[in-house]
């Protein structure tokens, strides 16, 4: 009885920590970023109930990530005035690196190795580089289901009657000076729709965008 009272006041539910600083994380990066991987990071689940709402026609998975990717892009150069995108090769040969967040939360992505300084085409370095693992975009979408190791093997319902179109963005602030993720986190974006259209995609991750931006303040020493 005493266990169902306590349930019933706070709650049951499985709380996660969704996000991680490193103690070194003093400062966002304001006005100048780097960033890699937004080509190569987006993912579209259910493509089938997509392709019938865009008309994308049997490319349906590649020109919406393309679209979606150049969203993303064009977000972030309005938010930095100073934008530097790196190459896809970039990461193309680094490890697959695995990060714990929480207790069951691991994110997955490739970061450089240790002693090694990634440099933009110029042969610049930059001190920071936000790196864009993966954007899942699909329809009510849990972040759970897909990085909770305890959740993750579990088949996903796919709904008849549609409330959101959904990204889970995973991405690192990393410190290309001293190879070490500065803040990392997986973000959940949930966006309603009434009748679907190619603008509600954009809205999604242009959110998604907004969401990334805030969480790298709000990490500052966190």
């Amino acid at each position: 009885m005493i266990a169902i009272l306590v349930c019933t006041l706070v709650g049951c539910s499985q709380s996660y920590h969704w996000t991680k600083s490193h103690p070194a994380y003093h400062k966002a990066p304001y006005g100048e970023l780097a960033v890699a991987g937004v080509q190569d990071a987006f993912v579209l689940t259910r493509t089938s109930w997509f392709a019938k709402r865009l008309d994308f026609g049997d490319s349906t998975q590649i020109k919406s990530t393309e679209f979606c990717a150049q969203i993303m892009l064009d977000e972030l150069r309005g938010g930095y005035s100073k934008l530097n995108v790196l190459s896809e090769k970039v990461l193309a040969g680094f490890p697959e690196e695995s990060q714990k967040l929480d207790d069951r939360i691991f994110m997955k992505g490739k970061l450089p190795e240790q002693g090694v300084v990634v440099k933009d085409s110029a042969g610049k370095v930059p001190p920071e580089i936000l790196m864009i693992h993966e954007v899942i975009v699909g329809t009510d979408l849990k972040r759970e289901d897909y990085f909770d190791y305890a959740l993750i093997h579990n088949e996903s319902q796919e709904k008849s009657v549609v409330q959101n179109i959904s990204a889970i963005v995973s991405y690192t602030l990393w410190d290309n000076l001293k190879q070490r993720p500065l803040f990392s986190a997986v973000d959940e974006i949930q966006h309603p729709i009434v009748k679907f259209s190619l603008q509600d995609l954009e809205l999604l991750v242009r959110a998604s965008v907004r969401q990334i931006r805030s969480n790298l303040y709000t990490g500052v020493n966190k």
